[in-house]
């Protein structure tokens, strides 16, 4: 387990609380939806396709230091 911590960042204790695991569940649905929305036959240009695939995962700190901010 040590090793998984050191070299991997997993395996820690993190003690959320419920609202910060509230949080995680309603960002982990979010993007849930948005790969299925991806991965169907949904009406969205290839550029968006494109945007969203790159900025899934981001946190919005680096999202916001990138080019952007037009999508806020």
């Amino acid at each position: 387990m040590a090793l998984m911590i050191e070299h991997r960042n997993i395996g820690h204790n993190w003690q959320f609380s419920y609202k910060q695991v509230k949080l995680l569940q309603q960002y982990y649905n979010s993007n849930k939806i948005l790969v299925n929305c991806l991965n169907s036959d949904c009406n969205i240009s290839n550029k968006v396709g494109q945007r969203i695939e790159h900025n899934l995962l981001l946190p919005i700190s680096k999202l916001e230091t990138e080019n952007n901010k037009d999508i806020f």
